[in-house]
């Protein structure tokens, strides 16, 4: 039986404004995120569970707010130092909120999703199951959505969480922007009162070779593990991965429709899990996918360990990869376009920028 939610006592007055975001990094205009750059972007609602820090749960909201990717944008992402790669699929992103927790984006997460990507959401309201009593009069209605100076005004002292288990919960309104992928699901990416937003590059440098392209194979790629050490992929190492499929129709923001195709492998989460050391957040980590043309690409750990994940390649429709792939090819299941595909597959590296 749902407890009620007790009325609310009357807001505090002059309730503190949350404090700026500092946008920085890898961008062409360091500076703080004012109210002019996001009043014409889109905004996207969506339904989410928040979890605690310890997995907990903490309530369910509904949010309103931007896409991050569109609030870069705007400060017109480019690489700072020249690392041999002139594309920006091989960036992350690391979103840090006041009480110092982080979490880290492939940059192909935001620019390259179909569905809006992480959110920078500036507006929350509690979700109500229609079972429930009915409110008492309050200065803020906690079910109306609420700006981050409104959600500061709730007074939750005397409500309990709604639901069907006997220990209640105390509940607990996320404070300032919030960072938000509801595509993780409970216990995913989120960050509370966001302070800052940088974008990084991965520090390794790489050597273009377009040609090698037309002609490379790699028959034992490199496996590189957060302290440096090498292992090599040989066959049995990869027989030995779960096995993993995808099926997309693969699209790229380049040339368009490039076919129907299924990718059959190794689950590329699986293959580098025994290469992480004992205590390692795999959140914590991103994944650098070299080819032997130099093309690369960066993944998080999150989508490679606890998400979607992706495919190690050996079979497209069921026949060995065509000249020009290598032996192996790396398939992300969470884009949209194609672009962070890897052919030729030549190093797969797990980095640690958070650590």
């Amino acid at each position: 039986m749902f407890k009620p939610l007790l009325p609310l006592l009357c807001a505090a007055l002059g309730a503190a404004a949350p404090h700026p975001v500092q946008i920085h990094g890898c961008v062409g205009r360091e500076g703080l995120l004012r109210a002019a750059a996001t009043r014409n972007l889109p905004r996207y609602r969506r339904l989410v569970k928040i979890a605690n820090a310890d997995g907990t749960y903490r309530c369910s909201l509904e949010i309103d707010g931007w896409s991050l990717k569109d609030v870069l944008a705007a400060f017109k992402p480019a690489k700072k130092t020249d690392d041999g790669y002139d594309r920006p699929l091989d960036t992350f992103i690391v979103v840090t909120g006041r009480d110092g927790r982080k979490a880290l984006f492939a940059w192909s997460e935001l620019f390259l999703a179909g569905d809006g990507g992480p959110l920078l959401a500036e507006k929350a309201r509690f979700l109500l199951p229609h079972h429930h009593d009915p409110l008492g009069r309050a200065a803020v209605d906690p079910i109306a959505l609420q700006p981050p100076a409104g959600r500061d005004a709730l007074k939750l002292e005397s409500c309990a969480s709604c639901h069907g288990q006997g220990k209640l919960l105390a509940l607990s309104m996320p404070k300032g922007l919030c960072l938000v992928f509801p595509q993780d699901g409970f216990g995913g990416r989120f960050v509370e009162d966001v302070a800052e937003v940088e974008i990084r590059q991965v520090g390794v440098q790489v050597t273009a070779n377009k040609a090698a392209g037309k002609k490379a194979l790699v028959e034992t790629p490199e496996l590189v593990g957060p302290d440096g050490a090498r292992v090599p992929l040989d066959a049995p190492r990869f027989q030995a991965a779960a096995r993993a499929a995808y099926r997309d129709a693969a699209f790229g923001e380049g040339m368009g429709f490039h076919g129907l195709r299924v990718s059959t492998g190794a689950d590329l989460g699986a293959l580098l899990k025994p290469l992480l050391p004992p205590g390692l957040d795999p959140r914590s980590t991103c994944v650098l996918v070299t080819a032997a043309d130099g093309y690369r690409s960066v993944y998080s750990g999150t989508e490679v360990f606890d998400g979607r994940g992706a495919v190690l390649a050996d079979r497209i429709n069921g026949e060995e990869l065509p000249a020009g792939s290598g032996r192996y090819h790396v398939v992300p299941r969470g884009d949209f376009y194609i672009d962070r595909d890897v052919r030729i597959v030549k190093e797969i590296r797990i980095l640690t920028p958070l650590r």
